[in-house]
């Protein structure tokens, strides 16, 4: 009969340390810095995809394609494909992605850190959902201060 004893040695034995100031800060920073970019990405792509529809909306709106052809948004659409080719539905989409981009990341971001906060005045743990109004007050918040920094 053979004893199996454990090597004492061998264990190991890992002491868990608080991070410090600086690292919570560098962690906070860098995923305010995600969010940041995660926002504006994705509103990029939200603009992008719906730039046709913005275009033709523009266009009817100003009159600037004319002719009898075009009275209808079918009819705004070919004329604008005829005239200007696919690309033309996505004209001056890059003036409206310099001004998406940052509106967004601002938006994206500053509404975490809302919830966040009205989460600690409600005293809300931190696994459970915001209340409807509250979260409906952290995405009014972060709107206006998108607003405030980008318009």
């Amino acid at each position: 009969m053979t004893r199996s004893t454990k090597d004492e040695s061998s264990s190991s034995v890992q002491i868990r340390r608080r991070p410090t100031k600086a690292q919570v800060a560098s962690h906070n920073a860098a995923d305010m810095t995600r969010r940041m970019v995660c926002g504006g990405v994705a509103g990029m792509i939200a603009k992008t995809a719906t730039n046709p529809l913005e275009r033709i909306k523009m266009l009817s709106q100003t009159g600037e394609h004319g002719g009898a052809s075009t009275k209808s948004i079918v009819g705004l659409y070919r004329s604008i494909l005829q005239k200007e080719g696919v690309l033309g539905l996505w004209a001056g989409n890059g003036a409206n992605l310099l001004r998406v981009f940052p509106a967004k990341a601002v938006v994206f971001s500053t509404n975490d850190v809302y919830k966040s906060a009205l989460r600690n005045l409600a005293h809300t743990p931190p696994g459970e959902a915001l209340s409807g109004p509250l979260a409906f007050l952290a995405g009014g918040m972060a709107g206006m201060t998108a607003s405030a920094l980008t318009d």
